[in-house]
């Protein structure tokens, strides 16, 4: 059976049927149809993962691809999980009850319109919060990549889409705060207080430039700094690379032709 868990790469792996399913699913999944981007990406998400990326709905996608290696339905248990996940759209008690000036607000838009990565300034307010403070994030996309980070903070997240505009707020609770204490104890060294921003703009630069560029620099990036790059595309031969020097990257679309990369060194 095929589950929200299960990794893209292992999915074709064991059933290539369902690559046609994807692609049939959402324009989305075109990418996979190149070799090369399928290994690279496809290693790296898993179903759901994948569908929020897409924006398409996880429970049809599910059946669909079940329905190709002729299981028409899902079990029990993984519907039990997939209504819990429904069950998060409703907005949290404690944003209904919490006071408006328990709310710190950050519309990170005019930044991404300067042409500048907000990253840090979405952690510069993450740590002025105080305990019982959320954080509202205001965004033109959906920041997918940033509820990880969220989460080993201790923060939960809950979004709304208002037209073309995503709002997102960051809230602590016991379960939460308790999966970050995990979370801290297993990588004690702090990654994501990063002090200092190395911006680079490739998206004028023909290949091999910006991936010369990129690694040119990258002996820079330390604990407490990173690497925001403004790209025209996604540089998925540039994965790899990082991965060999140690080195990790989270790539934000921002439009068809403008990728925002994070790289970060990774954790000893």
């Amino acid at each position: 059976m095929i589950t929200k868990d299960m990794k893209i790469s292992k999915m074709l792996a064991e059933f290539p049927q369902t690559l046609e399913v994807l692609i049939n699913f959402s324009p989305h999944f075109n990418k996979l149809n190149n070799r090369i981007l399928r290994k690279t990406l496809a290693g790296r998400v898993n179903v759901e993962q994948a569908a929020g990326i897409a924006g398409v709905n996880l429970v049809l996608l599910l059946n669909e691809l079940n329905k190709a290696i002729n299981l028409n339905t899902i079990t029990n248990i993984e519907c039990e999980n997939l209504e819990e996940k429904m069950e998060q759209n409703q907005k949290p008690e404690v944003l209904l009850n919490i006071n408006q000036d328990k709310i710190q607000k950050l519309d990170v838009r005019p930044i991404i319109d300067l042409g500048k990565d907000p990253f840090l300034e979405i952690m510069a307010k993450v740590k002025s919060l105080k305990e019982d403070e959320v954080f509202h994030l205001i965004n033109s996309f959906e920041p997918l990549p940033l509820y990880s980070v969220m989460q080993s903070k201790g923060f939960k997240h809950w979004t709304e889409k208002n037209g073309n505009i995503f709002n997102v707020y960051f809230y602590k609770d016991a379960q939460s705060q308790s999966y970050a204490k995990q979370e801290t104890q297993n990588e004690p060294t702090p990654v994501h207080d990063y002090e200092n921003v190395i911006e680079l703009d490739v998206r004028e630069l023909a290949a091999p430039e910006p991936m010369m560029k990129i690694l040119e620099n990258i002996s820079r990036v330390d604990d407490k700094t990173v690497i925001a790059v403004h790209h025209h595309r996604e540089p998925v031969m540039l994965y790899p690379k990082l991965e060999e020097r140690g080195y990790s990257a989270i790539a934000n679309k921002i439009n068809d032709n403008y990728f925002k990369v994070v790289i970060t060194k990774k954790r000893n």
